[in-house]
């Protein structure tokens, strides 16, 4: 092949596509939309907040070689044309005449196509690369941009010319033709082939994490490296076989041959490394089903523990050389035929000795068998040598993979995936964590048979760590520098412990005898400069925070450090069920994440540096408000965006829900500090904790529930409690709201036995306080519980487990009147010391028992004359309710009251917990006094609770309720957005959709439903039949949902808020009639009309016609018979 020949080929072809229109305009489109979205979301030129300014030094080219290799594919896909023509020939073709051969003048015309399109790259990377340098805090790494250009959108634009051309040359005879079947493709690919396996058969590489960590790299660069060389050979096939099938000579004997085996040849390696890759995800999942039937097979409630354990770690290059001395005890009362350690299967056991004698023992995968019986009671020391690598696959097998695949989607910044690491054994980097079996232990930190029964060891650690001067270690303990590296000593025992190595800088604090620690990297301290400013308030501001959780949690801090630490925003840990928390949070240590990206929230979010240095005054409160709230409370509301389209992660459809806070303090104050252990109930340690951790005087009952927290009530409904522990098929947010479920009904369980939530409370501080860092045994502490409250919490437990059906309630006529004092007028104003007489009707109508709580927000205030509020207590009194039982309850509250709801648990009832209003409290007449404050309880009639013989009432739950939906568009049913789900009330869509609300009508289920309107197609009916012809008033319930959202839009574009009316129609005796009803701004039933009714059926139709950006919403509809 004559290379100057090949040069004036690609140079001509260059420069015919460079000024083609189409690659002009998608030139003028691509490069300006690119930029812009940059501009808006990564610079700081607008002050943008805080999630898009501080990030890494990737974020700005990865977003941008993301889209651009996105956006790229659909201008590739025309290049089908330029084959054709290439390809086309007739009776002037002998005039055509070249003196290059086929392989050169193909070879010259495809790299011409390629290099326009890598320009075309190029430009849009410096551009981006401006924005680096200019408008963004963050440093600037050329060699990062180049990377993205030579790895990730080549090997694509390769494949795709590549592949177009094997089409135009080889399959379709007409340019039109190709260009539609790769739009086709492509579409394909987007939508459905990027999501199948890892990204596997996408050339795009969407779903490849590629983010560079300042740290450590990108997560998985062999994995990247070789899906992209993938593609690249792929393509290079495709146009070696497209060179063969043009029609001109070639100028070579057996030149087509060669080019069709050279092209086949390249397919063929492309396959194979595609096949490694499929080979690899297989082994993973392979390995991991060896592991689970690992712990399966070894799992017993006799274990050996270990009470004291020396490490001594050498630090070398990716590969760890480590000697463990463990003390072993035997705590059961049996003879252990066996010693079952469990070990990283990676790290290869090299001698096992006990009293410098070794001690035959076998392997199987993560488990070492010792032939050496224990006697109870008796101990003996191990001394274990092993080295090697960590396989990470290890770690977390309790998280179902779908859960893992979730977690692990929505780790990003805008389109910049992070991927997940569980370990680092790395060069200049090294992070251990308990999950990923680095040290031999005897208790594994995942029992798969029983995720929620995983007994630990509280062990005294000392660790000793050989490493270069040039590299920092952490872990727990006290820190001692020794002359070849550095050694930790713990002072407690702990339940386990994890070690980082790297070039971190370290800055302290100590407040109140507690060390504050803060380890990060040299580059990333300028994050802190804002907080420099503060130095001198830091001290009372971290005493404050502590302060602040230790009193919620009616628990110290039992640690002497707190250690915050750095670690590669490619690191990945999960909620665990045993510890209620992740391993982000350990005793004595944070792991926080790099340059603190995604710590506010489940979506990704960072601190601006120009709002950490001009706006601190105003920044600052907020900050330690929303950094409190996430470091004090298990669940936090994440958004993660929804559709066909989200794993595009371009922000189009968000989805919120309240779900699992991985950087939650509590395990700090409860789950590190102790273990109940139960093989019985083994969930128990859950459940105390999450009582415990969460005492009922703190707790406020108005944050919204998860969405799970639905599905788990209904698969309560039905199945019993030990059923759901053993079923494999719930996912793993239902089963932790099935715990938390259970863990409020066992306490209410406990009150009604005559134990205060108080009292409870107190016993368990105190126990936990007396056995603090050690593994306990539920006998023993039922038989302290019993000493102390005169019954044992066991006998609860046979009906607690096996209950199969939920109880329903219906609460009316809440009332709470001021009880005034004997000098007391119903004109003086109220005092912090005046009480409250509350009372209401609750009705079980179904064949089991209930308990049924009114939680209480009560103001507590501070001493002086200002009456100003020191806290609010949540406090709940509970109440049982028999099966087919109705009462009036009543009971004098102490405090001012400032908030009431009723929780109904474990019930039917949907919502279960929402606010309960006096509905005779007016402004004008204020709030009733008086002065009777008995309280007691007593029967009443169940009447009451439903309508009187002249009304008939249909719901939207009923069965003579029917929906019209108009069918989906063909485009939204192709992609599937045609879908029914709840959401929240802030949102209304073009379907009707179910929407759960306190202010809806109902027995024990208050939902309605509501859309947007439209042009009349859909309609929601309510049909009953009529026995007794005669005159009716019908009724619609209308809750206030259209008014709020009206409301909304006046206060949001000031615009006046608009006379809203529904059309309804009436339909009987085979006649109709429409009626126009104006929506209330309260929640009530309105009068649609009055009618004379003949005996027969009777329809009333609600159309979604209204006025733009309306909401309508149906509910119930009631018939009143008028007597003549």
């Amino acid at each position: 092949m004559n290379l100057h020949q090949l040069w004036l080929i690609t140079r001509y072809s260059f420069t015919e596509i460079w000024r083609n229109k189409t690659f002009r305009v998608a030139f003028m489109v691509l490069i300006p939309l690119l930029i812009a979205y940059q501009v808006s979301f990564q610079s700081d030129m607008f002050n943008i907040p805080v999630e898009y300014t501080l990030v890494l030094s990737s974020f700005i080219p990865t977003q941008n070689a993301y889209m651009f290799n996105l956006l790229l594919v659909f201008p590739l896909a025309t290049m089908g044309f330029w084959v054709h023509k290439q390809k086309k020939y007739n009776t002037l073709e002998a005039l055509l005449v070249h003196p290059q051969g086929n392989d050169t003048y193909s070879t010259g015309f495809i790299l011409g196509i390629i290099i326009a399109f890598m320009i075309m790259g190029s430009i849009s990377l410096a551009l981006a690369g401006l924005i680096n340098l200019f408008a963004s805090p963050t440093s600037f790494r050329p060699l990062i941009y180049l990377f993205y250009l030579v790895t990730l959108i080549l090997p694509t634009i390769v494949f795709i010319v590549g592949i177009t051309s094997f089409l135009a040359a080889r399959c379709f005879k007409n340019g039109t033709v190709t260009t539609f079947f790769m739009l086709v493709y492509l579409s394909v690919d987007i939508l459905f082939l990027s999501t199948l396996y890892h990204g596997l058969f996408d050339p795009l590489g969407i779903l490849l994490p590629y983010t560079f960590s300042d740290f450590t790299g990108i997560a998985d660069l062999p994995g990247f490296l070789l899906h992209r060389t993938t593609f690249l050979l792929l393509g290079i096939g495709f146009i070696t076989l497209a060179i063969s099938g043009l029609p001109r000579i070639p100028n070579k004997i057996n030149g087509r041959q060669r080019a069709a085996c050279s092209g086949i040849l390249a397919l063929f390696v492309g396959l194979l490394a595609g096949f490694i890759t499929y080979n690899h995800h297989e082994q993973v999942e392979r390995r991991h089903a060896l592991y689970e039937s690992v712990y399966e097979k070894h799992d017993s409630p006799n274990k050996i523990n270990i009470i004291a354990h020396d490490i001594r770690f050498t630090y070398q290059q990716k590969e760890a050389r480590v000697e463990s001395r463990v003390s072993l005890y035997n705590p059961t009362g049996i003879t252990l035929s066996e010693i079952i350690l469990y070990l990283n299967p990676s790290l290869e056991v090299t001698s096992i000795q006990e009293n410098l004698s070794p001690v035959p023992f076998t392997r199987e995968a993560q488990a070492i068998v010792i032939s050496r019986p224990v006697s109870p009671g008796d101990s003996l020391a191990l001394d274990i040598q092993y080295q090697g690598t960590i396989d990470e696959g290890i770690c977390y097998l309790y998280i179902p993979k779908q859960q893992k695949e979730f977690d692990i989607d929505n780790r990003h910044y805008l389109s910049c995936r992070f991927g997940h690491r569980y370990a680092f054994l790395e060069k200049d980097y090294t992070l251990l964590t308990p999950e990923c079996l680095w040290y031999p232990i005897t208790s594994p930190p995942v029992n798969p048979a029983h995720p929620y029964n995983t007994p630990c060891d509280f062990t005294r650690y000392t660790l000793t760590i050989n490493h270069p001067t040039r590299l920092t270690a952490i872990s727990q303990g006290s820190r001692h520098g020794i002359a070849s590296g550095t050694r930790f000593e713990n002072e407690h025992p702990q339940r386990n412990i994890s070690l980082c190595i790297g070039k971190y800088e370290k800055r302290e604090i100590t407040v109140d005898s507690v060390t504050y620690e803060l380890y990060m990297s040299k580059n990333n301290f300028e994050v802190l400069t804002s907080i420099d400013q503060q130095l001198t308030s830091l001290s009372d501001k971290i005493r404050d925070v502590k302060e602040t959780i230790e009193y919620e949690k009616k628990s110290s801090y039992l640690f002497n450090r707190l250690r915050l630490v750095e670690t590669p925003v490619t690191f990945t840990s999960h909620y665990h069920p045993a510890t209620g928390g992740s391993e982000m949070i350990q005793p004595e240590m944070v792991l926080c994440p790099e340059r603190g990206i995604g710590i506010l929230n489940g979506r990704i979010r960072a601190f601006a540096q120009k709002r950490l240095r001009f706006e601190i005054s105003n920044w600052i409160e907020p900050f330690e408000r929303s950094l409190y709230w996430e470091l004090n409370n298990e669940h936090i509301l994440t958004s993660w965006e929804e559709g066909p389209l989200s794993h595009l992660k371009l922000g189009t459809t968000w989805h919120y829900e309240s779900t699992y806070n991985i950087y939650n303090f509590n395990p700090l104050f409860f789950n590190y500090i102790n273990y109940i252990y139960s093989h019985k109930y083994p969930t128990i340690n859950n459940l105390l904790n999450q009582i415990v951790k969460r005492p009922w005087e703190n707790r406020d009952p108005n944050v919204a529930p998860p969405d799970s927290q639905q599905k788990a009530l209904d698969y309560l409904n039905g199945k019993s409690y030990q059923a759901a522990l053993s079923d494999k098929t719930l996912s793993f947010e239902i089963i932790n709201q099935i715990n938390e479920l259970k863990a409020n009904d066992l306490l209410s369980q406990i009150i009604l036995k005559g134990t205060s939530a108080t009292d409870f409370h107190l016993f368990v501080q105190d126990f936990m306080k007396n056995n603090r860092f050690r593994q306990v045994n539920f006998q023993t502490f039922d038989h302290a519980f019993s000493e102390n409250f005169r019954w044992h919490l066991s006998e609860i437990f046979p009906k607690y487990f096996d209950r199969q059906e939920l109880p329903a309630f219906q609460v009316k006529n809440f009332r709470i009147k001021r009880i005034l004092s004997p000098t007391e007028e119903e004109e003086d104003p109220w005092t912090p010391h005046t009480k409250f007489r509350i009372e209401f009707d609750v009705l079980n109508q179904s064949d089991v028992d209930g308990v049924i709580t009114m939680h209480l927000g009560t103001a507590i205030y501070k001493a002086g004359p200002d009456r100003r509020v020191d806290r609010m207590l949540y406090t709940p009194r509970t109440f049982s309710v028999k099966a087919r039982e109705a009462k009036k309850i009543i009971f004098i509250c102490p405090h001012p009251v400032v908030s009431h709801s009723i929780y109904t648990g474990l019930s039917k009832n949907r919502p279960n917990i929402f606010d309960i209003h006096d509905k005779t409290i007016t402004l004008e007449k204020g709030m009733e006094s008086t002065r009777d404050s008995i309280a007691g309880e007593e029967s009443i009639s169940p009447a009451i609770f439903f309508p009187p013989a002249n009304e008939i009432i249909v719901d939207n739950e009923d069965d003579n309720f029917q929906i019209t939906n108009p069918p989906a568009p063909w485009l939204k049913r192709f992609l599937g957005l045609n879908h029914n789900h709840h959401t929240h009330s802030s949102t209304a869509v073009s379907h009707w959709e179910y929407t759960l609300m306190p202010d809806c009508f109902g027995e024990y289920c208050l939902s309605c439903l509501r859309k947007r309107t439209g042009k009349g197609e859909s309609s929601l009916t309510w049909t009953t039949p009529i026995n007794k012809k005669g005159k009716y008033k019908i009724y619609a319930y209308i809750p206030n949902i259209s008014y709020s959202h009206e409301r909304s839009r006046h206060m949001i574009t000031q615009e006046p808020i608009r006379d809203i009316q529904y059309c309804y129609s009436i339909s009987y005796n085979n006649r109709e009639k429409k009626i126009k009803v104006h929506v209330p701004e309260t929640s009530r039933w309105v009068v649609i009309g009055e009618f004379f009714l003949p005996e027969g059926e009777c329809s009333v139709k609600l159309y979604d016609i209204g006025l733009p950006r309306q909401w309508v919403v149906g509910d119930a509809i009631k018939w009143v018979y008028q007597k003549p």
